[in-house]
């Protein structure tokens, strides 16, 4: 799911980029979805609680918080470089101040639906180019974690707890299903419970594995060889 993000105290404005939007969506494969903020503040609540946008079209001109200021938060406190920003303004003479953002594009209104669809694309190239990221939801929240951050995921039930940098989520999975979705980063199951990221393996041998939160997993008996290969497989290759 690509998920975008507007945010306008304008409603016309929003209305007009939001059914741009679902008219492309609906005539791509891309499953798209749409969120509607009509201040900074609101959208700075929403991220601050964990969710993530891959493209945020944002006006200047907000009332209280300014989108410089929410895109500088973007960066600065909430740490996101992977948010792509397009900025939205009547005006010209924000360029300078917007350096310091790191916006993937600014738009000039009346807004043109086709350089919005191609800043969208634009923005869908640069989300696969850069990739790198889990995506989960919480009951219906849609979250996306950076797959560096990640140290193991731990099956406990019907739910899964990953355990990353920032710490501890939990929510409704199945192990085998996310393990075939990160083998590629170099996830894999060292225990029917256990699907770990090779990058924060510190030291291992073949009853268990040490991760870089100093947390000891256990290898199961039967995943004892399977892993042993993966691990030598992938110190060898320098991953």
């Amino acid at each position: 799911m690509f998920r975008i993000a507007v945010c306008d105290d304008d409603k016309y404005i929003c209305s007009e980029i939001e059914r741009i939007i679902l008219d492309y969506g609906s005539k791509v494969i891309n499953d798209i979805n749409i969120e509607v903020f009509h201040s900074g503040e609101e959208l700075c609540k929403f991220l601050s609680e964990g969710e993530m946008f891959d493209l945020v079209f944002l006006d200047i001109e907000l009332k209280q918080i300014s989108g410089v200021e929410v895109g500088r938060r973007i960066r600065e406190e909430l740490k996101n470089e992977t948010i792509q920003i397009v900025y939205i303004s009547a005006l010209d003479n924000y360029y300078r101040a917007l350096f310091d953002v790191r916006p993937m594009h600014f738009l000039h209104k009346p807004l043109e639906p086709e350089k919005i669809i191609k800043d969208i694309e634009k923005a869908i190239e640069l989300v696969e180019l850069l990739g790198n990221t889990f995506s989960y939801h919480q009951g219906h929240n849609f979250y996306r974690k950076s797959i560096k951050g990640i140290f193991y995921f731990e099956a406990n039930k019907r739910q899964v707890k990953m355990i990353g940098v920032d710490g501890e989520s939990y929510f409704y999975d199945r192990l085998c299903d996310i393990s075939q979705k990160l083998s590629k980063y170099h996830f894999f199951l060292i225990h029917k419970s256990y699907l770990i990221n090779y990058a924060h393996v510190i030291k291992f041998n073949r009853k268990e594995v040490v991760m870089s939160n100093n947390i000891i997993l256990p290898i199961s008996r039967n995943k004892s060889d399977e892993v042993m290969r993966l691990l030598l497989q992938y110190e060898k290759e320098g991953v």
